[in-house]
């Protein structure tokens, strides 16, 4: 009598489903994709990106920075700034954004400093604070009330014409000085609601913002939680 189709297989022989389904082809192909996986992802993640040629550019410091508000000046880190908020027990919020590097553009950086309940020249009112690439350029004050501070703006800042017919600017040197104080004091400024404020702007650095968002269109990335 023959022996059978299974007498005849070697006892080492897989079975008929091992054959067909081939799993170790499959986790060989798994394997492969891994590995792939991985590669990409160290270089895209773990492997920083060579730095822009004009990094250094968009992110010296000058030797020569210009007075803004009180004790801050332009160039200021935002942990300096920080610091010194913290000295005065002022509370603030940060909100900084931080595009993924790239070897593409430069670093934009950006970080927005409020702080709410903040005093100028004796006056309560919101103080908010902008950086670019961790250099303080702009600085905003809106006072709570005028009654008084029109006239201690003046006195701190004599460069600063009295005009009530709308805005006043000056510009020396590097920093930029605008306030529209004068005429939201006036009954026809108080009539329209307008709101007063008070800026300090360091030319140099705002200057080089506009430069990098008119050359790199695109801005990457996103608000930082």
């Amino acid at each position: 009598m023959a022996a059978s189709t299974d007498d005849k297989k070697h006892w080492l022989e897989p079975p008929a489903w091992w054959k067909k389904v081939k799993p170790l082809r499959w986790l060989a192909i798994l394997g492969m994709v891994f590995v792939g996986v991985s590669v990409l992802y160290t270089a895209k993640v773990v492997i920083a990106p060579a730095p822009h040629p004009e990094t250094q550019k968009f992110t010296q410091v000058a030797s020569d920075p210009v007075k803004m508000i009180d004790q801050l000046k332009s160039y200021d880190s935002v942990a300096t700034v920080r610091a010194a908020l913290d000295a005065k027990k002022v509370k603030y919020t940060v909100a900084p954004v931080r595009p993924a590097p790239s070897s593409k553009y430069p670093p934009r950086d950006t970080d927005t400093i409020v702080a709410a309940d903040y005093p100028h020249l004796g006056v309560p009112g919101q103080l908010t604070l902008e950086f670019f690439n961790d250099r303080l350029f702009e600085a905003t004050f809106v006072p709570g009330q005028l009654d008084d501070y029109v006239d201690k703006l003046h006195a701190a800042e004599p460069r600063l014409k009295r005009e009530r017919d709308g805005r006043t600017e000056t510009i020396s040197g590097n920093l930029r000085l605008a306030t529209n104080v004068d005429f939201a004091s006036t009954d026809t400024g108080y009539s329209l609601q307008t709101k007063p404020y008070v800026i300090w702007q360091d030319l140099r650095i705002k200057a080089q913002l506009d430069d990098w968002d008119r050359r790199f269109v695109a801005r990457p990335g996103k608000p930082a939680p």
